[in-house]
């Protein structure tokens, strides 16, 4: 069996030592053919990369956002199998090798992912985020997706989706379903990601051998400033174009856009604190989503 060429694409913006320690452990990967692309979204100084022949950098003047910045990552490389990672991860030696093996084993995996050191697998994956599981994020209540069916010692288990601190990818899958989607500046564009790769008829695979430091995803994010708001319109329309995923996890399937079921209404939720000039924005802009029938505010 040939060794696995695998492209690393690690985003930066004035990341520093942060970036440094992503890289160095890309570089460290064994059993891989491994190369590292660098996407420098606008850091002020620059972002700078040690001398090797295997590290690849880009420097965008302006931040372009994580979707339009991995696949110009992804775009500048040729690899069969494409890993991006978040600038606050750390891999293992081992770990692209012990991701790569669904790859060879199963040729309708395009997505495989770990599980984050210390954390549980539902952490970082499982169904498919419903609306009602994302406004408990955001309120503290629980730090875990809905959890896909597995069982004690399964090697591997398929998922909804996986976020996207650390995704393997295939790279004839991201190919057919056209890479991320760019009008997501900063999420969910990896849940979108992993949810068109599965409609498209392909496998996402969380493994839980191959490990990876990742600090614990935010749960509590800046609701009331412009990025906040940015984020906020992203989750909607993220919510809107999968609203047929209340579903529990079906096994992976073709399905024609058409004959989804489509819910006759959509209600959409605001969570505010103490700025109601932001909280009615956000109402005005939640009133012109295609088929929203009422706007729930929780202050």
């Amino acid at each position: 069996m040939s060794t696995p060429r695998v492209a690393v694409v690690i985003l930066t913006w004035n990341d520093g030592e942060l970036l440094d320690a992503a890289l160095a452990s890309a570089l460290a990967s064994t059993g891989v053919d491994v190369e590292v692309v660098v996407v420098d979204n606008g850091s002020e100084p620059p972002a700078t990369v040690p001398a090797d022949a295997r590290v690849l950098l880009l420097r965008n003047e302006a931040n372009r956002g994580v979707a339009a910045a991995r696949n110009q990552g992804a775009g500048a490389t040729d690899a069969p199998l494409v890993l991006f990672l978040d600038s606050d991860a750390r891999l293992h030696p081992d770990t692209l090798e012990r991701l790569c093996r669904p790859m060879a084993a199963s040729p309708d995996v395009a997505l495989v992912a770990p599980v984050f050191d210390g954390q549980a697998p539902e952490a970082s994956a499982g169904r498919a985020p419903s609306l009602g599981r994302k406004v408990a994020r955001v309120l503290g209540r629980t730090a875990e997706y809905a959890p896909a069916e597995r069982r004690p010692g399964d090697p591997a288990w398929d998922v909804d989706f996986a976020i996207g601190a650390c995704q393997l990818v295939r790279r004839a899958a991201f190919d057919e379903v056209e890479g991320l989607d760019e009008a997501f500046f900063y999420g969910p564009e990896d849940v979108d990601f992993c949810l068109r790769l599965r409609d498209a008829g392909w496998r996402v695979v969380q493994v839980p051998g191959a490990g990876c430091h990742h600090p614990p995803r935010r749960r509590h994010r800046r609701l009331l400033t412009r990025a906040g708001a940015r984020h906020a319109w992203a989750v909607s329309r993220h919510l809107w174009r999968h609203r047929d995923r209340s579903r529990p996890l079906a096994p992976c399937r073709r399905v024609p856009v058409t004959a989804r079921p489509r819910p006759a209404a959509l209600d959409v939720v605001v969570v505010g604190y103490r700025s109601e000039d932001v909280v009615e924005r956000c109402v005005r802009a939640a009133r012109q989503i295609p088929g929203c029938a009422s706007v729930i505010v929780v202050d």
